[in-house]
């Protein structure tokens, strides 16, 4: 609760503010509170930042606290409220950590209307004295004649009254407060309470008395000396106040004549000795102008004779020079002499190197030889490498005839169906070693030995003092020793015996569709840990000579070359980390940049020394020292002050940039040359200068942005952007660079935005970093959940922001549902299987608490008694609507008809073996849906052992789908927390989505021509990013999904034939998708659903 005092000065809003105060109301810290003065012994009890900035909106006005004659409401505009707006935010916020808590300024009077739209819940307390003794006070303090405090008194009380008119008041007596304290201090703590205010406590009655000092209140005011100043409109004023009707005036008087008269004549006094104190400022300038001249012209005439006195000298000096140069002259004939002797002596030893020359070529001949036996070898790896095509040919001919016994024997479709798997996996092993055996040859090719041959080699190698380098045939006795390990090893790889559960009776689960075939390990991963980050670095994010050569190649080619400016704020930073950061920016391929460095007045000496140690190395470093800290925000901004680039990127000052990183950055820009803002993937670096952790982001994900910063490292924005941002706001430490972001996508279209899908930034793991735990900095999650807060606010989206429960430093943005809330139907396919539509039914009816629902279940050709009986039961009870689909099962087709049939504006699909979880699922899922950027939303579906079936759907897994995390247990928050955060995804499964029926229609529905059973769930999610609709995945929807029990398993030849034609019109119709999902990443693997790494990326380390 807020509590905010009202009153005329002199009137005793200090006292009561005080009193508040010992009830237990905040109002300041010890720094921003006013201290007592002689005029106020007992302080004032208000803030010092809230005085100056209410004094200072008057001053902008014109006027003063008691200059106010042409004060009026009118003047507090729009405008003025937004210039004041974020410093009065910034005193508010630092107040709401106290509740309750209060502010006083007899100014607010006044300027109540600025604060007013910035406050919650106000209660005014209205503090009033009578005029005369206010008057008699203000005499005594400001020397202000009667009439003129009797004015002030009449015009601060008018507009106060008027501001807080819509406000709850009370109201409190000076006189009574002084006469009665303990008794009015109970009153007023009693009306605090009756208004809601919780948290305070009735002061004792001997801390009253102790305050309340009689003997401070000397103005008692003098009836008779009141009824010769006071007028009709203050009488009325103050009779209203002393029988407690002035709350209860519907309009109050205006100001009387007279008061306006008398404040008018004051203003006309004080202009008037302002006037003339500033022309009597001016004569004594003009005076002092004068004397200055006089002494200058003093000082002129004595530095002139100064000046020839050094003229003189100095002409003795050049005498004296002038010999110097002639013996320097001597000198240099000498040394001419010397340097013509050196070059016979050159010339000599030329002649004796052509001799050597030729000595060397004489033995290249004789490594040209050996470099022809070389190639014999390569020609026999060549025709080794064409028998294994040809054993890959017996092995995919193999598969065929494999596929056909599959068409002919049913009843061995589980096992037949491994085989086929393993054989597929064993030729993804092969072309891997293919692979391998080309990086091998080029090896050869690449070795030093190779170049110059081995005897040739091995004589310079010693005689450099160098360790021998690997021959040619070091490299191929390692190759051949690869082959034969993979030979011995494939032989003892088995295959996990199992057989497929029998077709069960209900009908099919779309959901599957998105998994393609059960997902066995690939046999590489028995060889290779895919998780293996220093082996993946090592074969795929490695430069070489050769890659350098052409990223260098590559710039030299483009015409436009953008000038890339990084800002990097530093304070006390440890020597070693700081070295290696500013090494990070030297060495860069890309060399148009400008390092513009902001030292926060660190207080480590070793800082400035070692900045300037390499300012002086490289003039492309810019250098500025603050006097005061101001921390990252402040310092960043005084960076940006200093760039000259078009782009600026931002680096800690205790990461460091990869090596390449500047070069992908400008070429995405040439490429893209319409984005705004750039972000890339990044990973960690330890003070052993080992990376580990990478995170490999999606492209743009707006929903996942919202769970925790996806633009952090590393981020580049167009500087036209960032000055149109005018930076950083100084209020967000620890949340800066996300609630920079927050407020750039505001300006840009999506589109605009550029995800680099390469490791360019390592985040330092050291002690108190975010980057080794987001728990050692909470103030960042509490200054990025009010970002976000805002964020959505800007938007008209009154949210709740709030850390994620599941992943620390995380946040989840809860959306509001609409009132009244939109009807949703739920469409649920069945085919008997009384007990797992039972029990799904059962469980929404009785789980969820959002209560505008219907049930629509489609029943295809049941024929099971119970199950009709209990559709005939639901009907009857007004619990659900049955739809007859008397056709053969197409799973599209039977959606599209019941969507016809829906009433509700959001539809749901849903299988009929899911059971309700948490009762919010479905408000949940609501709230995102009714979003207008929203197509679909999915749910978190589990299976009943709690391990996940359903965490999103990632395209090109398995060839075409598969969903993400699928198998991890619960408490697994999966890939940097992406099996427990709201996000974008390409696709979701239909075992489980709400969406709007307009959306639905618009896109055209499902499939039911190409994709009668599978596949068209994730198809019509991309029918609706065709349409920018997003798709959002969350995980505060819960339900288990009993999926086994949907339909079986594709265990019929006909099935088969049906899902191989599925699948090969998915990859006709959407190749772009399945080949690179953009909710994915290239760097991420195919072959697994676990966010593995992949082997090799999608993305090529060549430009």
């Amino acid at each position: 609760m807020q509590i905010i005092v009202l009153g005329m000065h002199r009137s005793g809003t200090s006292m009561v503010a005080r009193l508040l105060n010992m009830m237990g109301a905040y109002f300041a810290t010890e720094a921003t509170a006013m201290f007592p003065t002689a005029a106020n012994p007992k302080g004032y009890w208000e803030r010092e930042d809230i005085r100056q900035l209410n004094d200072q909106v008057i001053q902008s006005l014109g006027m003063s606290w008691d200059n106010i004659s042409d004060f009026d409401s009118p003047l507090l505009t729009e405008e003025l409220q937004q210039r004041i707006r974020h410093s009065a935010q910034k005193i508010i916020f630092s107040l709401e950590t106290r509740r309750p808590w209060m502010i006083k300024d007899p100014r607010l009077c006044l300027l109540l209307p600025l604060w007013k739209p910035l406050l919650e819940i106000p209660v005014c307390v209205y503090v009033y004295r009578s005029p005369i003794q206010v008057a008699q006070s203000l005499k005594t303090r400001e020397g202000f004649p009667l009439i003129l405090g009797m004015a002030l008194w009449e015009k601060y009380n008018s507009y106060g009254l008027a501001h807080c008119a819509d406000m709850p008041r009370i109201l409190v007596s000076h006189q009574e407060l002084v006469t009665q304290p303990v008794n009015t201090v109970k009153k007023l703590h009693q009306d605090l309470l009756d208004c809601e205010v919780q948290g305070l406590r009735l002061p004792a009655d001997k801390e009253i008395r102790a305050f309340i000092e009689p003997q401070l209140f000397r103005e008692q005011g003098d009836i008779q000396l009141q009824s010769g100043y006071i007028n009709q409109q203050q009488q009325r004023l103050l009779e209203a106040f002393e029988n407690g009707l002035i709350f209860q005036l519907s309009q109050f008087p205006s100001l009387s004549a007279g008061t306006i008269e008398i404040l008018q004549e004051y203003k006309n006094k004080l202009v008037a000795n302002q006037q003339n104190g500033w022309l009597q400022q001016e004569i004594g300038k003009r005076n002092q102008e004068i004397v200055e001249l006089n002494q200058r012209t003093t000082q002129l005439n004595f530095e002139l004779t100064k000046q020839q006195e050094v003229i003189d000298q100095c002409d003795q000096e050049i005498a004296q020079r002038n010999q110097v140069i002639d013996q320097c002259n001597q000198v240099i004939t000498q040394r001419n002499q010397v340097i013509s002797q050196r070059d016979q002596e050159i010339k000599q030893v030329l002649q004796t190197k052509a001799l050597e020359i030729k000595s060397y070529k004489n033995q290249l001949v004789v490594a040209e030889n050996q470099t022809n036996k070389l190639n014999q070898t390569v020609n026999e790896l060549k025709r080794h490498q064409q028998q294994l095509q040809t054993h890959l040919t017996v092995i995919q001919t193999t598969l065929s005839q494999t596929q056909t016994t599959l068409t002919e024997k049913a009843q061995q479709l589980a096992e037949v169906t491994r085989k086929s798997d393993q054989q597929q996996h064993d030729i993804h092993l092969l072309q891997h070693w293919l692979k391998a055996l080309a990086d091998d040859i080029k090896a050869v090719f690449a070795s030093l030995t190779w170049r110059s041959g081995h005897w040739l080699t091995q004589l310079a190698l010693k005689l450099l003092w160098r360790k021998p380098d690997l021959t040619a045939q070091d490299h191929i006795n390692n190759l051949l020793r690869e082959i034969s390990l993979w030979e011995h090893t494939s032989k003892n790889i088995t295959s996990p015996s199992s057989s497929l559960p029998a077709k069960t009776a209900l009908t099919p689960a779309p959901s599957e569709s998105a998994t393609t075939l059960a997902l066995a390990p690939p046999r590489f991963a028995l060889l290779t840990n895919p998780r293996d980050y220093p082996r993946w670095i090592k074969n795929y994010d490695t430069l070489t000579t050769k890659i350098i050569k052409r990223m260098q190649q590559r710039i030299a080619e483009w015409e436009y070359r953008p000038f890339i400016s990084i800002v990097m704020p530093t304070y006390n930073t440890p020597e070693q980390w700081l070295r290696l950061a500013l090494e990070s920016v030297l060495e860069q391929i890309y060399p148009h940049w400008e390092l513009c460095i902001v030292d926060d007045a660190s207080t480590q000496p070793q800082v400035r020394r070692l900045l300037e140690e390499y300012a002086q190395r490289d003039n492309r470093i810019k250098l500025k020292f603050r006097t005061e800290n101001g921390h990252i925000s402040a310092a960043s901004n005084t960076a940006l002050e200093m760039i000259s680039g078009e782009f600026v990127a931002f680096l800690d000052h205790d990461d460091k940039l990869a090596r390449q990183a500047l070069f992908w950055v400008a070429k995405d820009i040439l490429d893209y040359p319409d984005a705004m803002l750039w972000y890339s993937d990044e990973d960690k670096i330890n003070e052993q200068e080992e990376r580990l952790d990478p995170y490999f982001k999606s492209d743009w994900n707006p929903d996942l942005f919202l769970s925790h910063n996806l633009i952090t490292h590393l981020a580049v924005y167009r500087m036209t952007l960032i000055q149109q941002l005018i930076g950083f706001r100084e209020s967000y430490e620890g949340a800066q660079d996300y609630d920079l972001a927050l407020r750039a996508i505001e300006q840009i279209n999506p589109v605009q935005i550029r995800h680099i899908p390469r490791v360019l930034y390592h985040w330092r793991i050291i002690t108190g970093s975010t980057a080794s735990r987001p728990e050692e900095k909470p103030y960042a999650l509490i200054a990025a959940q009010q970002a976000i807060k805002e964020y959505l606010a800007r938007r008209g989206i009154i949210a709740q922001v709030m850390e994620s429960p599941e992943v620390r430093g995380t946040i989840r943005v809860q959306y509001p549902l609409p009132e009244p809330l939109p009807l949703v139907t739920l469409i649920i396919p069945t085919y008997n299987g009384l007990e797992l539509l039972q029990r799904c039914v059962e469980s929404i009816l009785t789980k969820t608490t959002y209560e505008n629902f219907e049930i629509l279940i489609i029943n295809n050709n049941s024929d099971d008694p119970s199950t009709l009986a209990y559709l005939h039961q639901l009907e009857n009870n007004g619990q659900a609507h049955v739809l007859d689909y008397p056709y053969p099962f197409n799973y599209a087709d039977m959606n599209n008809m019941a969507v016809e049939h829906a009433q509700g504006e959001l539809i749901g699909l849903l299988n009929n073996d899911l059971e309700v979880i948490n009762p919010e699922w479905l408000a949940e899922m609501v709230s995102h849906a009714v979003r207008p950027e929203v197509g679909v939303v999915g749910a978190r579906l589990w299976y009943p052992n709690d391990t996940l079936q359903h965490g999103g759907v990632i395209l090109g897994i398995g060839g075409v789908a598969g969903h993400a995390h699928k198998g991890f247990p619960r408490g697994n928050v999966g890939y940097l927390g992406r099996a427990s955060l709201i996000q974008n995804f390409s696709a979701v499964t239909g075992a489980c989505m709400i969406m709007r029926k307009s959306n639905f229609l618009k896109v055209g529905g499902l499939n039911a021509e190409h994709l009668a059973i599978a596949f068209n769930d994730v198809e019509l999610c991309l029918k609706m990013n065709e349409h920018n609709l997003r798709i959002v995945w969350t995980p505060y929807a819960e339900l288990y999904h009993h999926e086994s029990a949907s339909r079986g398993y594709e265990d019929t030849p006909e099935k088969l034939a049906r899902f191989e034609t599925e699948r090969a019109y998915m990859k006709s119709r959407w190749p772009n998708f399945l080949l690179m999902d953009p909710a994915y990443s290239p760097n991420l693997t195919l072959e697994t659903q676990d966010f593995a790494l992949a082997w090799p990326p999608r993305v090529s380390i060549l430009p």
